[in-house]
């Protein structure tokens, strides 16, 4: 017999060396040693033949060849995981058992010959891990793993409370370190700190720093929370409790004082009031926002401890203390009088005197309003009386106890203002500039706000006389005050505060006289102030000037540029009494040196020298149409060169008027030409004609249109009144594009410019349109006026829309003089200018370029003319308005005397502001709060009255002016008064004066009625359907709140109002009866409705709308007999009969509303932004008109009625607002059983700004599985909220937790005790919250769970 071995895997079937040995008789032994793993082939030949079966399969093995890799120590509930490598161990079976076979295992290939080997330990123990190969033990097995318990938070429990500011701790039971992170109310990360604790897990400290809820999160490496967490924690501060108004007490009387937690969190107050060592009985009343009182009523005359703590903290202060004193006793003859009881001065000695103590020695204290007392001194005066003096050393409310053993006097405690004088500042008389200037109001402040309280008291004079001064409080304990000096003498100000001087009082104010400018070549006037004066003129080449005496005024010819020194001397004595300076310029040397280039949205500017010009003052306007342009001025260069430099907005012309000393270098503006900021390059829009135009004649402007096709632009004026104009677009030559339009009224335009139907940059554009015909002017001064006296007159453009007035005077030698164009109110200017040398004067007017009507004026000055330089004029003069000031120019040397008096019986005198504007001109203003005739008279000092003085102006009240009813009713959405109109005025508390009314121009008559009502009816016959121009005014002044326009509707219109309801066909005798006219197609207007019996006898109907914003009204009646036959029902829009109509209503009897049924959930809550349904059945309660009403605290809700047809009907609510609602159902006018019904309404729950987070809604193991989960319902309104978990076994009991009914958090949790699908459902109010439903996973292995994430 032969055995042949050979290793099927070896290299070339290399032979293995076998040994045979017969056993026995016939029975042979084969013995071989292999050399490699594998599989091995036996051939067995006998006598050279193979066996049956042979070759024979042998597989070989090494057990030593197999590797454990990875072996380590576990954690309960997550996967333990090795690895072991069979690569060089050969064929056979793997067998792994843990804790002999009670804990299950898993294995999965990780790649060929290697496998990881997985169990999860449910015990904190060791578990004996055993590998066998082929039914031999692997080397090294058993194995040991130790397993420790699952990481968690140490007595969850206990996380409730942290103080802000204190060092929080909690211990985290793990053997790896967690990531820990907390966020504050503000959703802000606060630093954490993370210490390893020897054989326990970590330690995790952090300091809350904000007031509120912190959520707090512990997580493993792997991402998983540990058990207990996430968890909430309350910080609050004890620091932020205030305590307040602790104040001394009195024996039997109660005491309190305040608390103020609104800002310290939540937690609990702990008050204790105590008194040697007993508590005394303190009741705490809530006063909302965590702000409480706290009342005591003491019984012992001593000292009160106070002690307030805030979960466990003392607050701020606690312990206080509060002085309690005996009861008042009665000692009939103890007083405590004197001035220092009331008031007294910090640093100083107060007093004060003690009577009636009758051999009882007085005890004082006086306690500071900081609670410390201060030491007073007694001074026996003989007798029973004692003087009391105490200096205090601190500002505020003093308490002053006067005690007779231990006994509060009467009066006592008394309460005493302390001050300090020397905290009253003074600023703005120190005259770092030099002295003030005789005739310009100086003006200073005076601050006592931290001197304390009491009274100022302030005098302004001179050596001979009082100044008058004007306090004006600025503040609390800040006043400005300001007076006009009228004399060179030196003046003073005096101060006092509660009659203590301040420091420095009484402050000296030098005065000296102002530099006058005066243009060259005018006669220059100076006033005497008295007869006894005369003067000496040196010119500015110190040569005497000579000069003309004429009504106390020196006169001379200007004849050089420079100064001119003008020395006053007494007559008798020849001493010097005060200097005048008059420097002499010339405005036509200004010289213009260079003008840049101007690009819109870049600064441009225009250089000017003055050199030859004298000295002076540079001023610029500059205009774009209407509107000012900002501008500054900069200068001068080295070479006396000055810059104005602007800042254009708009592509169009801009006017510059150069002024030397307000006097225009040139009658004729600059025009500068601004272009665009990249010309040539982009598509821009350019011209005067975007933002001013000239009614009824043509307007333009021009686009760059950058080679782009015409086609491509389009241009929509609409004009005043939103009516669309007709555009007319060319091409020009130089390849612009021209539109042109045509304005027919005043106001303003929109311009729109679109290319490709985008609008271009700077669109829309406003365009200002005027019409200078509409320009009034008057009080023109005739005949021959006096030198040196003002000319002034007004101009009125309220009518002619908006653009720049302007106004050029030229004297007798062809100079340019300085006009004042100031404005009185709004579109009323006063134009000033004052002539400076006999002749003929030229004054041009100009509104938008253009010259207004009867302009130029010419004026003829002399020497003998009428001087009118004591004269007043302005609006003030005429007519005012009610509670609004009114003022009016006077112009007199000095200052002038005002009265001002009512004429009818009451006789009230109105007091005066009088302000010096400088250049002998005095603003004269007052406030009248009565309405009524008045009467004013002015005169001037040594001169006698006023020229037209006294005068007769009325005092209105123009919106007293109202119509009876209402405006409302009579305009459409717009604002505008819809015509025909029948309007009835109520003037009785409108004051004096007569009502006017146009309409483009053209006056409507106004009737006066009997009971002193004014009606005016305005048809539309004669005008075209439209809009006009209104103008209503009382005593020439406008009624501001009335409309400025009126609309004419066509017949068209009216065709498409809709009428509907039952109350158009028929109504029920008593009963009220309803109909909808609907215009919600038809043009804005107004409906009228009249509705009369066959014998003419009409019947009221009421009108209302519903929503404003909507062009329905309900319209009600209630017929009161139905044996006079039907009604006849007319419904007119903007006059207009609407189509169907005059309509024929039957009218019968009868109904009962006692027999309406009304059901369902909608008759007693709700929710807003949902519909509230209920059920309405007026099937047994007759003929009648059923209405709904639903009132909620502020608005009302909309109620809608569908009707099935069978005298049923669905009430469907869309409430506003949450809040106790009011639903008032009614039938034929009276209310239904249960009506009116509560109805309680809910906000609008958010469902999206509820925050679901936590470890309950993440995938996990059975074994370590938290449930817990918060949804954070803050910011999302009222809504409960719902949480169901379903599961292997369905629903699960969900647990929710939270602090109070107002908290916002809640915590939830639920116990899965199988593994699978589960599915937390989480909806606020009905509504699934962001990312609800959530699916949750949940495994028996930690391995299985890494496979579902990795999506193997």
């Amino acid at each position: 017999m032969k055995i042949i071995c050979r290793d099927s895997t070896g290299p070339a079937g290399q032979s293995v060396p076998a040994q045979v040995h017969q056993t026995s008789d016939g029975i042979f032994k084969a013995e071989f040693v292999p050399r490699v793993v594998g599989e091995h082939r036996v051939n067995v030949t006998v006598n050279g033949l193979s066996t049956a079966g042979s070759p024979y399969a042998a597989k070989v093995y090494d057990v030593n060849a197999i590797k454990v890799k990875n072996v380590s120590n576990g954690t309960v509930g997550k996967a333990v995981t090795f690895l072991v490598e069979t690569s060089q161990a050969g064929p056979g079976n793997l067998e792994v058992t843990v804790n002999g076979g009670r804990v299950p295992t898993s294995a999965q290939a990780q790649g060929q010959h290697t496998y990881a080997i997985s169990f999860t330990p449910r015990d904190a123990q060791n578990h004996t891990v055993e590998l066998r190969f082929n039914g031999q033990d692997v080397p090294g097995s058993p194995f040991t793993c130790r397993v420790s318990a699952a990481a968690r938070i140490q007595s969850p429990e206990t996380l409730d409370k942290v103080s802000v500011g204190r060092l929080f701790e909690f211990v985290v039971e793990s053997d790896s370190e967690p990531s820990v992170e907390v966020l504050g109310p503000a959703r802000r990360s606060v630093p954490v700190k993370i210490d390893p604790v020897e054989n326990i897990g970590y330690n995790i400290k952090f300091e809350p720093v904000e007031v509120g809820d912190h959520s707090v999160e512990v997580r493993l490496p792997g991402g998983g929370h540990v058990e207990g967490s996430p968890f909430l924690l309350k910080s609050y501060s004890a620091e932020k409790v205030i305590v307040t108004d602790i104040r001394p007490g009195v024996v039997g009387k109660s005491v309190s004082f305040g608390i103020n937690a609104s800002q310290a969190g939540a937690g609990n107050l702990e008050i204790i009031v105590a008194v040697n060592g007993k508590n005394v009985p303190n009741y705490v009343q809530s006063e909302g926002n965590a702000r409480f009182k706290v009342n005591f009523k003491p019984t012992e005359a001593a000292p009160h401890s106070l002690s307030v703590r805030f979960n466990g903290h003392p607050v701020p202060g606690s312990p206080f203390t509060c002085q309690i004193a005996s009861a008042p006793i009665s000692l009939p003859h103890a007083l405590a009088t004197g001035e220092g009881l009331k008031q007294a001065a910090i640093k100083l000695d107060n007093t004060f005197e003690l009577e009636g103590f009758e051999g009882v020695e007085p005890q004082v204290f006086v306690t500071t309003p900081t609670g410390d007392n201060i030491i007073c001194q007694l001074s026996p005066q003989g007798g029973d009386a004692y003087t009391a003096s105490f200096q205090p050393t601190v500002v505020g409310r003093h308490l002053i106890s006067v005690t007779a053993n231990d006994k509060h006097i009467n009066g006592s405690p008394f309460s005493c203002n302390v001050f300090d004088v020397s905290r009253v500042s003074i600023s703005g008389l120190d005259q770092q500039y030099g002295p003030a200037a005789l005739g310009v109001p100086v003006t200073f402040s005076v601050d006592a706000a931290g001197a304390g309280e009491g009274t100022l008291e302030l005098v302004v004079s001179t050596d001979t006389s009082t100044v008058k001064a004007e306090v004006v409080a600025c503040a609390r304990g800040l006043y400005d005050v300001t007076f006009v000096p009228q004399t060179t003498e030196p003046h003073y100000v005096n101060i006092t505060f509660n009659e203590v001087p301040v420091d420095g009082s009484p402050f000296r104010i030098d005065i000296q006289q102002t530099t006058q400018h005066i243009q060259i070549g005018s006669l220059a006037a100076i006033d005497f102030p008295t007869d006894d004066q005369i003067a000496e003129i040196m010119g500015p080449d110190h040569k005497p000037v000579p000069y003309t005496i004429t009504r106390q005024t020196a006169e001379f010819r200007t004849h050089m540029t420079g100064n001119y020194l003008i020395r006053f001397i007494d007559r008798d004595t020849r001493q010097h009494i005060g200097t005048r300076t008059l420097t002499v310029f010339d405005p036509s040397l200004v010289k213009i040196t260079e003008v840049g280039e101007a690009i819109c949205q870049q600064p441009a500017s225009i250089s000017v020298s003055l050199n030859e010009a004298g000295q002076g003052e540079l001023s610029a306007l500059v205009k774009c149409g209407a509107a000012e342009v900002p501008h500054s001025i900069r200068g001068p260069t080295k070479t006396g060169v000055y810059e104005i430099v602007y800042h254009p907005t708009c592509v169009a012309p801009h006017k510059i008027t150069i002024l030397f000393n307000e006097v225009p270098i040139s009658l004729k503006p600059l025009e500068i030409n601004v272009l665009p900021a990249n010309v040539g390059k982009e598509i821009s829009v350019s011209g005067l004609g975007l933002y001013q135009a000239r009614v009824g004649k043509t307007t333009s402007f021009a686009i760059d249109t950058v080679k782009r096709p015409a086609r491509e632009f389009d241009v929509v004026v609409s004009g005043p009144g939103g009516q669309a104009l007709p555009v007319r677009c060319y091409q020009t030559k130089s390849g612009h594009l021209q539109a042109e339009f045509t304005i027919t009224k005043p106001g303003q335009s929109i311009i729109e410019v679109l290319h490709q139907s985008k609008p271009l940059p700077g669109s829309p554009f406003t365009c200002e349109a005027f019409d200078t015909s509409r320009v009034s002017v008057q009080g023109v001064p005739k005949g021959q006026l006096a030198l040196h006296s003002p000319i002034c007159f007004t101009v009125r453009t309220e009518n002619a829309g908006i653009a720049e007035l302007e106004a050029f005077a030229v004297s007798p030698t062809n100079q340019n003089l300085p006009v004042h164009i100031t404005e009185q109110s709004e579109g009323i200017y006063s134009v000033e200018f004052v002539p400076s040398q006999p002749g003929a004067y030229k004054l041009t007017v100009m509104y938008g370029g253009e010259t207004v009507q009867s302009s130029p004026f010419t004026f003829t000055a002399s020497a003998t003319g009428v001087k009118t330089d004591t004269r007043a004029s302005g609006n003030g003069l005429e007519v005012c308005q009610r509670n609004k000031e009114a003022s009016f120019i006077v112009y007199c040397p000095i200052a002038p005397n005002v009265q001002i008096e009512r004429v009818d019986e009451f006789g009230e005198r109105i007091e005066p502001k009088i302000k010096a504007l400088g250049n002998n001109e005095w603003r004269i203003s007052y406030t009248i709060l009565s309405v009524g005739h008045y009467e004013i008279r002015a005169s001037c000092p040594n001169r006698g009255n006023l020229p037209g003085s006294p005068w007769s102006i009325s005092c209105v009240e123009t919106s007293k002016i109202t119509p009876v009813g209402g405006w409302g009713t009579l305009l459409d959405h717009d604002g505008r008064l819809i015509l025909p109109a029948r309007i009835v005025f109520d003037v009785e508390n409108a004051g004096p004066g007569e009502l006017a009314c146009s309409i483009d121009g053209i006056e409507i008559p106004v009737d006066k009625l009997s009971d002193g009502k004014m009606r005016l009816y305005i048809s539309a016959d004669s005008l075209a359907p439209g809009e006009h121009d209104l103008d209503l005014t009382w005593s020439g002044l406008t009624i501001v709140q009335c409309p400025r326009s009126a609309f004419v509707t066509g017949q068209q219109a009216a065709d498409k109002v809709m009428l509907t309801g039952r109350g158009l066909a028929a109504a029920q005798a008593g009963e009220a009866a309803h109909f909808t006219i609907d215009a919600t197609n038809a043009p804005a207007g107004r409906p009228e409705v009249i509705l009369v019996h066959q014998d003419n006898t009409s019947v009221p109907v009421s009108l209302a709308q519903p929503r404003p914003t909507e062009n329905i009204w309900l319209a009600s009646y209630t017929p009161q007999k139905s044996s006079s036959g039907p009604l006849t029902l007319s419904v007119k829009w903007n006059g207009r009969l609407v189509k169907g109509c005059p309509l024929t209503v039957a009218v019968g009897s009868s109904m009962d509303a006692s027999k309406v049924i009304c059901s369902g959930e909608g008759l007693r809550h709700g929710i807003v932004g949902k519909d509230i349904k209920s059920w309405i059945d007026t099937r047994r309660a007759g003929p009648g008109e059923l209405t709904a009403h639903c009132a909620g605290p502020r608005k009302v809700a909309y109620c809608e009625l569908y009707d099935h047809g069978d005298a049923t009907f669905t009430l469907n609510i869309k409430p506003q607002e949450p809040g106790r609602h009011l639903l008032t159902i009614k039938y034929g006018g009276q209310n239904v059983p249960g009506s009116p019904f509560a109805l309680k309404v809910a906000g609008a729950p958010d469902a999206s700004k509820v925050r679901v987070y936590g470890p309950g809604i993440e995938h996990g193991v059975l074994a370590t599985f938290q449930s817990r989960f918060i949804c954070d319902t803050r910011g999302a309104g009222a809504g409960q909220l719902t949480v169901r978990v379903r599961g292997p076994k369905g629903a699960f009991r969900v647990e929710m937790q939270r602090e109070s009914q107002k908290d916002r958090t809640i915590l939830c949790k639920y116990d899965p005790t199988e593994p699978g699908d589960y599915r937390v459902e989480v909806k606020w109010a009905g509504e699934f919250v962001p990312g609800s439903p959530f699916p949750v996973m949940i495994f028996d292995t930690e391995e299985e769970l890494r496979r579902y994430l990795q999506g193997i």
